[in-house]
This record gives C-alpha cells, sequence and structure tokens, in this order.
C-alpha cells in the first residue's frame, strides 16, 4: 500500500505540474532539489516493480530504453512511429525463431522507407500481389536455415542405414516401416477417423509425445501426410514402427518441440474405427494429428 500511495503521490504532483506556466517556473535550486527527490521515489519504485516481475532483468538496458523514451520527440508522428517500431522487432524476432537466421535488417529498412514515403495510392489488390510472395519465400529460408539443412541431412543418413536393415518395407513417397504384429481384416481409408496407441520419438529415441492410457481417434484426413499413409497400410490390430522423412511431418517450419524438417519415428498400434469426434491435440503436444502449423503471413 505504501508503494502504491507514494506513486499517487507523485501522479498528483506531476499532474498538478502539468498546469504550471513560465510565469510560475521555481528556481533552480529548487527544481533540482525536486528531480533528485523524484528521481529518488521513481528509482527505488520502479526498480523494486521490475525486479519482482523478473529478477533476471538488465537494469542498464532497461534504463537506456527509459532514457530514450522519456527524453524523445513526443509529437504525434513520432509515437505512432514507435508504436509501429515495436510491431516490426516483434516481427524480426517472429522470423528468426521461425526460419533459424536473422532478418536482413538493413534491406527491410530499405524498402520499408521507399514503401512509406510513397505518395501514389496503394490499392487493396497492391497489397494481397505483395502478401502471395511472402509464403514461398518464407518456406524457401526455413528450408535454407541451418538446423534445416542439417535435420535433413541427418534424416537422409538415417533412413541410408535402414535401407541396410531387410526388415524395413520403402514406400514410394519415402517413409520406411516395419511390421511388429499383422491386424486382420481391411486396411482402413483416408475416410476413417482411426483409434491409435502411438508413440513418438526423435531420432535419438527421446520421446516427444504418446497416446497415453487411452487410445486417440485421429481423423486421416487431419494428420502429418506421412502419418496418414502408414495408417492406412495398416488393419485393425497391427503394429509398426514407421520412421516418416521431415518433408512428410512437419516440413522446413516444424512444430511445438519438433525442429525444422526432422525425420520421425513412430510406434503405432491400430485398434479399429471409431465413429465419434476425433479428439483435438493436447496443448502443447505436437501430436501427429496436429496439423502444420499456421504460416506467420500477416
Amino acid at each position: 500500500m505504501k508503494k502504491i500511495l507514494a506513486f499517487a503521490v507523485a501522479g498528483l504532483l506531476l499532474a498538478g505540474f502539468a498546469g504550471c506556466n513560465s510565469k510560475s517556473v521555481g528556481s533552480s535550486e529548487a527544481m533540482d532539489s525536486l528531480s533528485i527527490a523524484f528521481g529518488d521515489l521513481y528509482g527505488a519504485g520502479m526498480g523494486q516493480q521490475m525486479r519482482a516481475m523478473d529478477s533476471t532483468i538488465n537494469m542498464e538496458q532497461a534504463l537506456k530504453g527509459m532514457e530514450y523514451i522519456a527524453n524523445a520527440d513526443t509529437s504525434k508522428a513520432f509515437m505512432q512511429g514507435l508504436q509501429m517500431g515495436m510491431q516490426i522487432a516483434q516481427l524480426y524476432a517472429g522470423i528468426e525463431q521461425q526460419c533459424g537466421m536473422p532478418i536482413n535488417k538493413s534491406l527491410f529498412m530499405k524498402h520499408l522507407r521507399e514503401g512509406l514515403l510513397k505518395t501514389t495510392p496503394v490499392g487493396q489488390e497492391d497489397l494481397m500481389a505483395l502478401q502471395s510472395k511472402i509464403e514461398p519465400l518464407l518456406n524457401k529460408a526455413m528450408e535454407q536455415s541451418p538446423k534445416a539443412i542439417a535435420n535433413k541431412k541427418a534424416g537422409e543418413e538415417y533412413m541410408a542405414k535402414l535401407k541396410n536393415d531387410k526388415s524395413y518395407t520403402f514406400t514410394k513417397s519415402g517413409i520406411a516401416y516395419k511390421v511388429i504384429t499383422e491386424g486382420e481384416g481391411k486396411n482402413f481409408s483416408d475416410s476413417d477417423v482411426v483409434k491409435v496407441n502411438y508413440v513418438g520419438r526423435h531420432l535419438n529415441d527421446s520421446v516427444f509425445d504418446k497416446s497415453g492410457e487411452q487410445p486417440v481417434p485421429f481423423n486421416l484426413k487431419q494428420v502429418i501426410p506421412g502419418f496418414a499413409e502408414m495408417i492406412q497400410l495398416m488393419k485393425p490390430g497391427s503394429k509398426v514402427t514407421v520412421v516418416i522423412p521431415g518433408e512428410l511431418a512437419y516440413g522446413p517450419q516444424g512444430n511445438r518441440g519438433i525442429e525444422p524438417n526432422e525425420t520421425l519415428i513412430f510406434d503405432i498400434e491400430t485398434l479399429g474405427v471409431d465413429d465419434a469426434k476425433p479428439a483435438g491435440p493436447r496443448p502443447g503436444a505436437p501430436r501427429p494429428g496436429a496439423p502444420r502449423p499456421p504460416r506467420p503471413v500477416k
């Protein structure tokens, strides 16, 4: 309460200063003393609040941000530009996270400046044409990221080793599978909702997800391509181990806990068709039933 009260009093004082004009300016000594008092108050109070929110915060960096804004031009246009700049900073961070490489900021700002200073009107069709260029370029950038290239190479090497294992069968699309138990009946179709027990593993054998105690119903039209293909090669009661290359899994964009172009291993048991509505993916789990994540095209 004391902390809140102190800042409330400071706010009231500042509101009073806002009404001052040039005729009521105090002496330099008085204003210096008041400046020191406010600096002490805000330094102590803000420092306490910021450390409470984040104990690892770099106060020197935070101070630079405060000084930049506090001493900045406060015109409407500048403040609008500041808000847009925060959005651009978020875009930079999002692209780096998505692509594994930082955006070329100088090129970005050069073209942003050219577009911003144009005086000719920009129509909706023009904006849509510019937006249509983003997705293929984003995919290409993701495919060329260091992680995507490394994971693709690791997957190819893993698949090459499996070709020496006669227990694995390779499909034309590129998945490799080993039958543990043959099922009975007819194969599943892509229109089925199939009850599945499964464990998903990385190439190092660490588990990234599993079905748990209850089987999971999957709509085969809503799963990653390699998983859907494998299920359609199975019958009720089948058990297999399948290796799915990155391009038939989550591709260069990856997913939660799945790196770009990562080759995945699934141990799958099919229990039969479920006519009930399929369960949605659990929050935070990159289930094979989760569709590929949406691309950040805005």
